[in-house]
């Protein structure tokens, strides 16, 4: 049986909001229905009410009902964040209890207390007692002594800050307006996409902010393929500008152009992305590329756009106010950033090696110019 994710997750949730059956749900997870009958049944959220019966719910959910604003009947919605922190609460419930037995649990204590009172390292006081190897493995040692089964505490281990642990991450929601958007557009779809076009171009979009209480912003387009980017001022937070801006960029190109250049393209859940799904069709309504989302707060899946980060924070350090930047200072900064020699390019500059595929009107039109590579200068701007 398939585990569900997060994603999976928030696929369910908007598929209600689009008021589809639990059998439609299944089909477009690619799992039973039986699978989308347990996930509501066990991890919804049900609220107290009176004991009149309700005939509004849909797929027993409360989740699109028009009165559940001020309805006193008992309430059940589905909400995926609430459902994936039941779903990991039930998993690590089931690992939580110790498998040894109580009494072999005080005999490791006492050994242990006393190694450790006296300054030793946990990995000697299992190899100076060979009663603990024939009990449990170092590592089951430590594991009752980080989860607090032992006298002894973690911290007072030797090393004990250079040894990785887990932490159980907070999950936050994501910060688009309208989660039905991610309907055949999350990061899953996105992939099956691009193994089914492996040839075609791929766009990844994200945005670069100053300060907290900057108007200004810095929307960044890059293509991985080519460690290329470039980028545009937009209004902070605002999916209206990011909508005017990507809309004024491919009216710079005809429609074939647009269906060569930007076929795929990936964004995060940010709330300037709302209407990112807007771009996949033009002003006469004809499909002109594909749009996708990340999945919520993982950066890894657009990561050479982030890699390239790093260097635009070479001109915009964290801090510093973007309010004062002007588009010309963007495209020089990026001319400089596009002709910097990349290892990983066989030692090409993005410039060249988009030159060489789109063309040198294209990267004029986008108003990237080639510097010389001893004059390349990677300075703050501001």
């Amino acid at each position: 049986m398939k585990r569900l994710t997060i994603d999976d997750r928030m696929a369910i949730q908007a598929c209600l909001l689009e008021k589809m059956n639990i059998t439609k749900i299944a089909a477009r997870l690619h799992v039973h229905k039986s699978t989308i009958s347990r996930e509501l049944k066990n991890n919804s959220i049900h609220k107290k009410g009176n004991n009149i019966p309700c005939t509004r719910k849909f797929n027993g959910l409360c989740n699109k009902c028009p009165i559940n604003g001020y309805c006193s009947r008992e309430k059940t919605y589905y909400n995926f964040i609430e459902a994936e922190k039941k779903s990991r609460r039930k998993r690590s419930l089931s690992r939580s209890t110790p498998k040894t037995s109580e009494s072999t649990i005080l005999l490791i204590d006492e050994i242990v207390s006393k190694g450790v009172s006296l300054g030793h390292s946990l990995h000697h006081i299992y190899v100076s007692n060979p009663i603990l190897s024939s009990l449990v493995s170092e590592q089951t040692i430590r594991r009752l002594c980080y989860k607090g089964f032992l006298l002894v505490k973690a911290h007072e281990l030797r090393r004990y800050v250079r040894y990785k642990r887990s932490y159980e991450k907070d999950i936050k929601n994501v910060q688009l307006r309208d989660i039905r958007v991610l309907i055949g557009r999350t990061y899953q779809d996105y992939q099956n996409e691009v193994k089914h076009h492996p040839t075609w171009n791929i766009v990844q979009y994200d945005s670069i902010i100053g300060k907290r209480e900057d108007q200004k912003a810095l929307l960044t387009i890059t293509f991985p393929k080519y460690a290329f980017q470039f980028g545009y001022l937009i209004d902070k937070g605002s999916p209206s500008s990011v909508l005017r801006v990507l809309r004024k960029l491919f009216n710079l190109f005809d429609k074939e152009e647009v269906k060569h250049i930007f076929p795929i393209n990936l964004a995060d859940n940010g709330t300037e992305f709302s209407y990112f799904s807007k771009i996949e069709e033009n002003e006469e309504g004809e499909k002109i590329c594909s749009t996708y989302f990340t999945s919520p707060y993982k950066a890894t899946d657009k990561a050479t756009c982030e890699r390239l980060h790093e260097l635009v924070r070479y001109f915009l350090p964290k801090g510093h106010s973007l309010n004062d930047l002007t588009q010309e200072m963007i495209e020089e900064m990026y001319s400089h950033i596009n002709s910097y020699v990349r290892k990983s390019q066989g030692d090409q500059t993005p410039y060249d090696l988009i030159k060489r595929k789109f063309g040198e009107d294209f990267l004029k039109t986008l108003g990237i110019r080639k510097i010389p590579k001893k004059k390349v200068r990677l300075l703050p701007l501001i």
